[in-house]
């Protein structure tokens, strides 16, 4: 029944496991792709080099706005190049008059803080208008909240089966051994004397699954990292989540979660035979 309480341990937290990785995977992909967007600040034509300097002063007071770079009419069309590069016979006419805009790029903190940078760029003198893709940046802010809202959904109810199962088998021990609880009772033990052996096993039946659930999803995800590497990085250069970033996160909540399901498992488990 030992056996069998482990098992279930290791049963239930390798799903949950596989599951927490696949949502903090997709919380840090999406964390990457919102640090990655920018406004682009595009500047009125002929703007003197002291009001430049001035609107750029104005955005590195923004308390939302962590990074300001200034990109000059040579320098977008240096980018415009390297982005089209088979267009390169087109472009070689812009050379001598360049019509691109000068421009600032500014990246904020939070991707939810985008749209208020942004009417603010718009409202400062000499800014002619502001672009940051705001199609993209709904959909993607969007989604992230999406994705929070289903992960905790499963999450609640994987480890609501998990407490299930971990429960029923814990209870099933605790009968195996009912005529050990009942002889106790009849030699004067207090119920919490019965309780603590049963507690004590229950955590570290708990803990033991936990700790083979946890080396089994850590070589997974290992495995998982392996066969990919070399692969194409996601959209925007956004990569899979480093073990590092998500193992001792898993490593701790199973442990604590193994021990309070074998501890709380046991507790009522034996409940029933102390009432009788």
């Amino acid at each position: 029944m030992s056996a069998a309480s482990v098992i279930s341990v290791v049963a239930a937290l390798v799903i949950l496991g596989i599951f927490l990785l696949l949502a903090l995977n997709v919380q840090h992909i999406t964390e990457d792709m919102e640090d990655q967007l920018e406004l682009k600040v595009f500047l009125e034509k002929d703007l003197p080099q002291s009001e430049i300097e001035a609107v750029g002063s104005r955005f590195e007071e923004h308390e939302n706005v962590t990074s300001v770079a200034f990109e000059s009419k040579e320098d977008a069309l240096d980018n415009m190049y390297e982005d089209l590069e088979e267009y390169q016979g087109i472009l070689d006419g812009l050379s001598e008059d360049n019509p691109l805009p000068q421009s600032y790029i500014l990246r904020v903190d939070e991707g939810t803080n985008i749209e208020a940078v942004s009417a603010f760029a718009s409202e400062v003198e000499g800014v002619e208008r502001v672009n940051y893709g705001e199609n993209y940046v709904d959909a993607l802010l969007n989604f992230n909240e999406f994705a929070n809202i289903l992960s905790l959904a499963v999450l609640a109810i994987l480890t609501g089966i998990s407490i299930f199962i971990i429960y029923n088998t814990i209870k099933l021990t605790v009968f195996s051994r009912r005529k050990e609880i009942t002889i106790m009772r009849y030699v004067g033990a207090t119920n919490w004397y019965i309780r603590m052996p049963f507690i004590i096993e229950g955590s570290l039946l708990g803990v033991t699954g936990a700790v083979v659930a946890v080396l089994a999803v850590r070589n997974v995800y290992f495995y998982l990292l392996g066969a990919m590497a070399g692969q194409s990085p996601l959209m925007m250069g956004a990569t899979f989540a480093p073990p590092e970033a998500v193992m001792p996160s898993i490593t701790l909540y199973f442990l604590i979660y193994g021990f309070v399901i074998g501890a709380v498992g046991s507790l009522f488990s034996i409940r029933k035979f102390l009432d009788a």
